[in-house]
């Protein structure tokens, strides 16, 4: 069975994928060079996100998605910075934030409630989310080939219409 992620983000769009072994969620690229890394699959149009901001990726053998920051600016799952590998589960929320008149330390300070309220209220400038998405996948069977009808010739319709009568 294949897996498909739903990812729906702040801007309320919705974007379906196929997950394979690994998803880049990253700024697009215009073109793709030879021996660069390939472009992001999961693309988000916006200059804090960088080229390969994170990475998810199957757990092998497990069945099972982890996510990986791969920035320096920083991925969170239910407002938790991600570092290193991060078991992702149904439902966790996927962010991507920008700060702005926010000093670091104050950052540090905060609990991921209160990063949460500055990120969902609407009226604080402070902190901004560039990408807000919902994890979430559903198990789905491959679609069975469909098999096209036998050609029939002149000869083939002229025996079922005798056959009939």
């Amino acid at each position: 069975m294949a897996k498909v992620a739903r990812l729906h983000d702040n801007l309320n769009r919705t974007q379906y994928f196929m997950l394979g072994r690994e998803e880049i969620i990253g700024r697009p690229t215009e073109t793709a060079m030879p021996g660069a890394p390939r472009p992001a699959s999961i693309a988000v149009d916006n200059k804090h996100v960088s080229r390969h901001h994170a990475r998810i990726a199957a757990a092998p053998g497990a069945g099972a998605y982890y996510i990986e920051d791969l920035s320096g600016r920083g991925t969170y799952v239910n407002f938790r910075k991600v570092v290193g590998r991060f078991p992702l589960k149904e439902g966790d929320r996927i962010c991507v934030l920008q700060f702005r008149n926010i000093h670091p330390t104050e950052l540090e300070r905060m609990t991921d409630r209160d990063l949460k309220e500055c990120v969902d209220d609407a009226r604080n400038d402070s902190v901004k989310a560039i990408v807000d998405m919902t994890f979430e996948y559903a198990e789905m069977e491959a679609p069975k080939p469909v098999e096209a009808p036998r050609p029939q010739g002149f000869l083939e319709k002229l025996k079922g219409m005798f056959r009939r009568s």
